[in-house]
Order: structure tokens, then sequence, then C-alpha cells
């Protein structure tokens, strides 16, 4: 239930698309070819990106977030599936903005 949430909400934004790179457990969402979103079916939560180190330390420090277990550095930390729908839908378009800003798409 919490996978669709967090499929339906990426697939909104514009640009974004859904990978398997791991196979069928494991769900990236990427944005002009650069991740900002993932997660393991029966997992514990969404993995993001901050919008930098601090921003992750903030939020990991404020009990918002963890360390996102397999991306180390970066800003990626880990927001649990019990986190509500709104925080949720607000750190996902931050991750999804700031990895947007980082690599714009081409106008051609």
């Amino acid at each position: 239930m919490h996978e669709r949430f967090a499929d339906r909400f990426c697939a909104s934004l514009p640009g974004a698309v859904r990978h398997e790179p791991f196979g069928p457990d494991m769900a990236v969402w990427k944005v002009a070819g650069y991740m900002f979103a993932a997660y393991t079916l029966e997992g514990q939560g969404l993995s993001l990106r901050a919008s930098n180190a601090i921003a992750a330390q903030l939020l990991i420090s404020q009990g918002r977030a963890v360390s996102a277990p397999y991306l180390q550095g970066g800003g990626w930390v880990l927001f649990p599936w019990e986190t509500t729908p709104d925080e949720l839908r607000l750190h996902i378009r931050r991750s999804y903005d700031t990895v947007r800003q980082e690599n714009p798409v081409s106008q051609d």
C-alpha cells in the first residue's frame, strides 16, 4: 500500500521514470537520469535525497528520518512508511526538485 502511494505521487512529477535496476523488489525513481527516490518491497520506508548533508542530518536529528541504509553520503535519508502522506509528498517533491535543479533537462 505504501509503495503504491509513493509510485502514484512520483509518477505525477514531470519527467519522473520508475526503474527496477536490481530486480522487481526494488523501485528507483529518476528524473533527468538521476535518482530522487527509492524503496524496496517490504522495506522500512522511502529513501529520498535531502538538499545537502546538513539538511539530511537535521531531518535525522529531528527524528523525521533515519540514515538511508544503502545510500550513504550525498544527503540521502529514509522516511519511514509511517510518515504522514502530506509530509511524505513534501519530501518527495523536495528530493525531486533538488535532483532536477542539479541536473537540468536540456530543452532540445
